[in-house]
C-alpha cells in the first residue's frame, strides 16, 4: 500500500509537469503564429520584415514539436506496430509493449544526456537574427528527454501491473461504469 501510495504521488507530479509543459507548447505555437503573421505583414505590406521573426519562429516551433513529442508519449499516441503484433504474435502483446515502453525511456535518457552538454559547449555563440544563445534551444529537449523517462517509468510500471493498453482500457471503463 505504501508504494501505491507513492506511485500515485509521482504520477501526479509527472502530470503536473506534463501540463505546466502543455501551457509552454501552447504558448510556444501562439508566439509562433502572431511572430508569422508580423513578419508577413511587414514584408508584403512594409517591404521590410524583422531580422529576428523567421529565427524566432523556428525557436518556437522546436519547443512546440519536442514538448509534443513528450505529450504523444504521455497519451500513448506515438508509432508504434500494432498491426503485427496483434496478428502474429498476440501471445507475446505484453512483453512487447513493456520492451517499446524501454525503448522510449532509453530514448528519453539519451536526450538528455546527449542534448544537455551542447548548452554548456554553445552558450556563448548567438543567433545572427536575434541575438538568444544557441545553447538555449538544446535546454528543451534536454527538459523533454528527462519528461519522457519519467512518464515511460511510470508507464512501464503499469503495464506489470495491469496489463496490455487493451486491458489498462477496459480496467479504466469499468471503474467508470462502477
Amino acid at each position: 500500500m505504501y508504494l501505491e501510495e507513492r506511485l500515485n504521488l509521482y504520477k501526479k507530479i509527472v502530470r503536473g509537469i506534463s501540463k505546466f509543459f502543455e501551457i509552454i507548447a501552447a504558448l510556444s505555437l501562439v508566439a509562433m503564429l502572431v511572430i508569422v503573421m508580423i513578419n508577413v505583414i511587414m514584408r508584403y505590406f512594409f517591404s521590410n520584415a524583422p531580422g529576428w521573426g523567421e529565427e524566432l519562429a523556428r525557436q518556437c516551433m522546436i519547443v512546440f514539436v519536442f514538448i509534443g513529442m513528450a505529450l504523444g508519449v504521455r497519451d500513448k499516441i506515438h508509432i508504434s506496430l500494432t498491426f503485427l503484433v496483434e496478428h502474429f504474435f498476440k501471445k507475446y502483446i505484453l512483453p512487447i509493449e513493456i520492451f517499446n515502453k524501454f525503448l522510449v525511456l532509453c530514448l528519453g535518457i539519451m536526450m538528455s544526456a546527449f542534448m544537455g552538454p551542447y548548452f554548456e559547449k554553445l552558450k556563448y555563440n548567438r543567433l545572427p537574427g536575434s541575438g538568444i544563445p544557441v545553447g538555449y534551444i538544446y535546454i528543451f529537449p534536454t527538459m523533454v528527454g528527462i519528461l519522457i523517462s519519467l512518464i515511460a517509468i511510470y508507464q512501464i510500471y503499469d503495464y506489470f501491473k495491469y496489463g496490455t493498453d487493451e486491458e489498462q482500457k477496459a480496467l479504466a471503463e469499468k471503474k467508470e461504469g462502477v
